[in-house]
């Protein structure tokens, strides 16, 4: 596949729709889905989580699958890519690629490709990132049918293989105009293991009505640590950084954060964005599958 611009690539992005998407009642449980989801594959992804647990290095590899899929996965194209998307540092991109070869999500190719050493991702890599995009998907169900024909073809390597396209242009082109209604969760992602650990106190506080609940929630900032595999001062920096943001507060004693009604708010916009996202990569990998089977 060559790395010409698809049918549609050049779709603004659906913010005309955000409103209403919000407004619509499975929000809650799609929400609910997609955290309760996140929070368990992280055990259930031991390999991918321990190198890659912060959005930029997941990111990377959403590049990485991207450049397989548009010409070819190299060094020099992926340091180019991350550098001219702002996803990452091209020094980080090259740690990050190293780190993935050396866990086994990509090898190298025999092929040669001028001065580059191609690589190539893994079947495992690769069923890992369809098991992490899959648990979104299968959250939209609670709102919508548009990506029903992506779930259902999920296991199709041609298929994924574009939807990755899709979704390596939708980051660029996210890495390069940041939406300022969530940037607290921009500064989040970067931070190790900093989306996980507010997925986790929202889990923890769910109580199965309106997600996130609004209350109190007892947590174990030793225990986090230890799920994550990161420091105690780690997990309380982050903590005080969503307090920052206006979502939790400290309780009356040890232990226990407030959440507060700013988070159902913002965490509603940040989710009605991300799944406007994956319906408008759904709707532009089958455009291009389409238009290669006419062409």
């Amino acid at each position: 596949m060559t790395d010409s611009s698809p049918p549609g690539h050049n779709r603004p992005f659906p913010y005309n729709r955000l409103q209403a998407f919000l407004a619509r009642p499975g929000l809650d449980d799609a929400m609910r889905s997609s955290v309760r989801g996140a929070v368990a594959y992280y055990d259930a992804a031991p390999a991918l989580h321990r190198d890659v647990k912060d959005v930029s290095r997941f990111l990377l590899g959403v590049l990485a699958l991207y450049l397989d899929a548009t010409g070819g996965l190299t060094h020099r194209r992926l340091r180019e890519l991350s550098g001219k998307s702002g996803i990452l540092s091209a020094g980080t991109a090259t740690a990050v690629l190293l780190r993935l070869q050396l866990i086994g999500y990509v090898t190298r190719t025999d092929a040669a490709n001028g001065h580059s050493r191609p690589y190539k991702p893994t079947p495992a890599m690769e069923a890992a990132f369809r098991g992490r995009m899959r648990i979104e998907f299968e959250a939209l169900t609670h709102l919508t049918d548009e990506t029903a024909e992506m779930l259902a073809r999920f296991d199709e390597p041609a298929v994924f293989s574009m939807l990755m396209a899709m979704m390596g242009r939708q980051s660029m082109q996210a890495a390069g105009s940041p939406n300022p209604d969530i940037e607290a969760f921009n500064q989040l992602a970067v931070r190790s293991a900093g989306l996980l650990i507010l997925f986790d106190v929202m889990h923890q506080a769910d109580t199965g009505g309106a997600f996130p609940p609004v209350g109190q929630v007892e947590l174990s900032v030793a225990a986090i640590a230890r799920h994550y595999d990161v420091s105690r001062s780690h997990v309380l920096s982050v903590l005080r950084d969503i307090e920052a943001a206006g979502w939790i507060e400290k309780g009356p004693r040890d232990g226990v954060w407030i959440l507060l009604p700013a988070l159902q708010a913002d965490i509603r916009i940040f989710y009605g964005i991300t799944y406007l996202g994956l319906i408008r990569a759904t709707e532009m990998a089958f455009e291009r599958l389409e238009a290669k089977k006419a062409g």
